[in-house]
């Protein structure tokens, strides 16, 4: 079966503003460890261990000239804490909401022959999926 995949239904949310003019991705989302780890004993016996660390980061990358990335910076040089939400209408739809996201730093900046695309990550104490 052959679908169809579009990026227009994918839409990130911080501190109740949309995000727009994102670059050549919209977004990365990772969790910072491993959901369960293998202990081995010294005789081979093993054990799993849960690891109840779930924060994680979401990376997103916005052109040049997106309006919301001095909004971003803002964000960033005040330690905002704000909601995130990411709606993605792909594949029967998905949706992640987290609660006391913060801009990890200031983006990097960078110019030269081409509009650079800038990317921004944020901090998520508890990603649920």
């Amino acid at each position: 079966m052959l679908k169809t995949y579009d990026p227009m239904k994918v839409n990130v949310t911080y501190n109740n503003r949309q995000l727009r003019m994102f670059g050549e991705s919209v977004f990365t989302l990772a969790r910072d460890e491993a959901n369960l780890t293998l202990k081995k004993g010294v005789k081979g016996d093993s054990v799993y261990v849960r690891n109840a660390n779930k924060a994680g980061k979401l990376t997103i990358t916005l052109q040049q000239e997106s309006p919301d990335i001095a909004f971003l910076e803002k964000c960033a040089e005040s330690f905002k804490l704000a909601n995130l939400a990411i709606t993605d209408a792909n594949d029967g739809g998905s949706q992640l909401f987290a609660q006391n996201v913060a801009v990890e730093k200031l983006p990097d900046r960078a110019r030269g022959k081409d509009a650079a695309d800038v990317t921004i990550v944020f901090l998520i104490p508890d990603i649920n999926l």
